[in-house]
C-alpha cells in the first residue's frame, strides 16, 4: 500500500513538473562525463533528479516491505513447525500410555529436531528410554534438560539415579555433591551419597551421611532409618577395629550393645575381640549375654566353636548344662547341647539329648539328620535310617521338578507361564546336577 501511495505521489509532482517545464524553457549544459555534455532545460534538470531520488525512495521501501513480508513468512512457517512438533509431543504422551514406547521415541525424537529446547519433550524421551533399557540415551536427553535449567535439581537427582543404574558412580556423586553444595541441606540427596558409599564398601563416608539424615529427620525419622544408623556404627567400628585403634572400636560396641541389645553382630565382633586379648571368660560372657537378648542360635555356634578351637569342651559343656536349666524347653539349646556332644563323640549323651529336641520339634529336618548320624554311630542302622527317611522325605512321592529357562523358578507344578519373570513356555524337566560337592561331617 505504501508503495502505491509513493508512486501515486510521484505521478503527481511528475505531471507538476513537467507543466512548469513548458514555462520554463530555459537551456543549460549539463556535463555527465569530462569530455561530454548535453543540453537539457532547467526544469528537465529537476525532474530528472527527483525521479531519481524518487525511486531511491520507492526502491528502498519496497526492500523493506519484501524483507518484512520474507521475516513474517518465516514466523508464521516456524510457528507452524513448532505447533506440528508440540502436537508430536502430544501424540508420544498418547503411545506412551499405550506402551509403545519405540512409536514414542521416535515422534519425540522428530519434535526435538525441530524445537530442540522443548522441555517436556526432553523430559519424556527420558523416561521413554529409561524405560526401554537405554540409560545413554536417557542420561543424553536429561542432560540437555540440565543445561537448559541448571537450577532444577530435580534434574540432577535424575541424572544422578541414572548414573548409578549404570554403575556410573562418579559421574551420580559429583551430581549429588553438587545438589548438596547448591541447597546445603537435601535428605534425598544425602541419601543417595549415603548408598553410594554403601555401594563403594565406604563405611565411615556411609555413617556420617546417615547421622545428618537423623539429625536433619528428627522425631520423623523412621526405624528403617535408625536400625540402618545402628548397622552404620557397627561398620564403622569394624574400620576402627582394623585400622587399629582398638579402644574406640571396643567403645563403640559396647555403646550399641547398650543401645541395642538385640544387635547379634556387636556381641560377635566384641566377643571376637576380647578373645584376642585372651580374655576368655568375658568372650564367653558377651555370646551368653547375646544369646539371652536376642535367642539367635549363631551364638551357640560361636560358643561350640570357642569351646573346639581353644580345646576347653568342658567349660562349654557347663555353659549348655546352664542353658538347659535356664531354658529347658528350648529348641536350640537342646539341638546344640546334642550337636555338641556328637562333635565330641560322646554318642549316648548326644542321642539321649537330640531325642529331648524331637520332643519339642519332631518335624525339624536338622534334628533327624543329626539324630540318624549319632544312632549310625551306636550300630542301631535301622533306626537311623528311619531319620534319614525322615530328613529327606523318602516316605513322600518324590516329584521331579520343573525349573524356569529364564529366572530359575522352580515348581512342581508346570505352569504355561512362569509367575516370576512372565516368560511363556519356559518351564522344563529339572534333573538336578551337583556343580560343588564336600564331604559331609558334623560340624
Amino acid at each position: 500500500m505504501a508503495v502505491r501511495l509513493l508512486f501515486l505521489l510521484f505521478v503527481i509532482i511528475l505531471v507538476g513538473f513537467s507543466y512548469i517545464s513548458l514555462l520554463n524553457g530555459q537551456h543549460i549544459q549539463f556535463f555527465y562525463s569530462a569530455t561530454r555534455q548535453m543540453e537539457v532545460t532547467v526544469s528537465e534538470l529537476a525532474i530528472l533528479a527527483f525521479s531519481l531520488g524518487a525511486a531511491m525512495v520507492i526502491l528502498g521501501t519496497l526492500v523493506k516491505d519484501v524483507t518484512m513480508a520474507s521475516k513474517n513468512w518465516k514466523e508464521r512457517r516456524e510457528k507452524q513447525r513448532r505447533e506440528a512438533a508440540r502436537t508430536r509431543v502430544a501424540k508420544a504422551s498418547e503411545l506412551i500410555q499405550r506402551g509403545m514406547l519405540q512409536e514414542a521415541a521416535k515422534e519425540l525424537e522428530r519434535s526435538l529436531s525441530v524445537n530442540p529446547d522443548d522441555r517436556e519433550a526432553l523430559d519424556l524421551l527420558s523416561s521413554v528410554e529409561t524405560e526401554r533399557g537405554n540409560p545413554l540415551e536417557a542420561v543424553k536427553a536429561l542432560t540437555r534438560v540440565k543445561q537448559i535449567d541448571p537450577s532444577d535439581l530435580s534434574v540432577f537427582i535424575r541424572l544422578a539415579n541414572l548414573y548409578r543404574k549404570m554403575n556410573d558412580l562418579d559421574n551420580a556423586f559429583s551430581l549429588l555433591k553438587a545438589i548438596e553444595d547448591a541447597e546445603g541441606e537435601n535428605p534425598r540427596a544425602w541419601e543417595m551419597l549415603r548408598d553410594i558409599h554403601l555401594l563403594r564398601k565406604e563405611m565411615i563416608p556411609a555413617y556420617s551421611m546417615q547421622k545428618k539424615i537423623l539429625k536433619y529427620k528428627g522425631k520423623s525419622a523412621t526405624p528403617e532409618d535408625q536400625a540402618l544408623f545402628d548397622a552404620l556404627r557397627y561398620e564403622k567400628a569394624v574400620v576402627r577395629m582394623a585400622e587399629g585403634k582398638t579402644d574406640d572400636a571396643e567403645r563403640r560396641l559396647r555403646e550399641l550393645i547398650k543401645d541395642q541389645p538385640k544387635f547379634c553382630a556387636a556381641y560377635i565382633a566384641l566377643s571376637e575381640y576380647v578373645r584376642s586379648r585372651g580374655n576368655l571368660t568375658e568372650a564367653t560372657g558377651l555370646l551368653l549375654r547375646g544369646y539371652r537378648a536376642t535367642r539367635n542360635a549363631v551364638f551357640l555356634i560361636k560358643l561350640e566353636d570357642l569351646g573346639i578351637e581353644t580345646e576347653s569342651p568342658q567349660s562349654v559343656i557347663g555353659v549348655y548344662t546352664d542353658l538347659l536349666q535356664e531354658f529347658p524347653s528350648d529348641f536350640d539349646v537342646n539341638l546344640f547341647t546334642g550337636k555338641f556332644f556328637l562333635r565330641l563323640e560322646m554318642n549316648d549323651e548326644a542321642v539321649e539329648q537330640l531325642l529331648k529336641a524331637e520332643s519339642l520339634e519332631p518335624e525339624r529336618e536338622s534334628l533327624h539328620i543329626l539324630l540318624a548320624e549319632a544312632l549310625r554311630r551306636r550300630g542301631r542302622y535301622e533306626s537311623a535310617c528311619q531319620h534319614y527317611q525322615h530328613a529327606f522325605g523318602y516316605k513322600r512321592r518324590y516329584l521331579i521338578p520343573f525349573r524356569c529357562s529364564n529366572c530359575g523358578k522352580a515348581t512342581i507344578k508346570w505352569a504355561d507361564r512362569c509367575p516370576d519373570c512372565g516368560v511363556w513356555n519356559g518351564y522344563a524337566i529339572d534333573h538336578g546336577h551337583r556343580e560343588y560337592a564336600a564331604p559331609a561331617s558334623i560340624r
